[in-house]
């Protein structure tokens, strides 16, 4: 029996690229949670950590960075495994390459943090280089321009770091969350539940 192939004619394809970004775009309103989750923690932690250091009343003012963690992974898990259960993102190559650059910003971050820490270095510009890496992958994998603007402002303040005090790190950190995590998560969900919405 002979087969008969069909070619995509361009426009199809395009239709075909855009129906797949599209469905990330989708997908992303539950990172854009993630987004907002680690955005607040992270703004949290920064000002709670230097305003610790700057008024001695507890002797280890860095754990509340643990407190992120123990609030933050967990929440990210229940998260991620409630949409495993829905399967709804398992042939989507760009929601595949989104969590793939995220891992391997995770990688990263183990590996950079003990560097730092053993030279004697505030690790959070380092932090900040690699997220902003990250936040700027994120951008153009699910073509969301306020993400592209978040790396740049997460990018800049890591380089301002270089004019300051690691004292003063904390709180640049938490400026780069606001601007750099927050803003485009607000505006990330906003953009997938007006496009939820049905069209008369």
């Amino acid at each position: 029996m002979e087969q008969i192939e069909k070619a995509l004619s361009p426009q199809e394809s395009l239709r075909v690229i855009q129906n797949t970004i599209d469905l990330a775009k989708r997908s992303a309103q539950e990172n854009g949670f993630h987004f907002l989750l680690w955005g607040w923690l992270i703004v949290i932690a920064s000002i709670a950590n230097w305003y610790l250091i700057m008024n001695p009343i507890y002797p280890q003012p860095s754990i509340v960075w643990m407190i992120m963690v123990v609030v933050g992974m967990p929440a990210s898990l229940i998260r991620e495994w409630l949409r495993a259960k829905k399967k709804e993102h398992s042939g989507n190559v760009i929601h595949k390459w989104y969590g793939l650059t995220w891992l391997g910003f995770g990688v990263s971050m183990v590996i950079s943090m003990p560097f730092a820490q053993r030279s004697g270095l505030s690790p959070i510009p380092f932090i900040l280089v690699l997220t902003g890496f990250a936040t700027f992958m994120s951008g153009l994998l699910l073509n969301f321009r306020p993400l592209l603007f978040g790396a740049a402002v997460i990018w800049a303040c890591g380089l301002w770091c270089l004019f300051l005090a690691p004292m003063q790190h904390l709180l640049m950190q938490a400026a780069a969350a606001a601007f750099g995590y927050l803003i485009p998560g607000y505006l990330l969900n906003h953009q997938t539940r007006t496009s939820d919405v049905p069209r008369p």
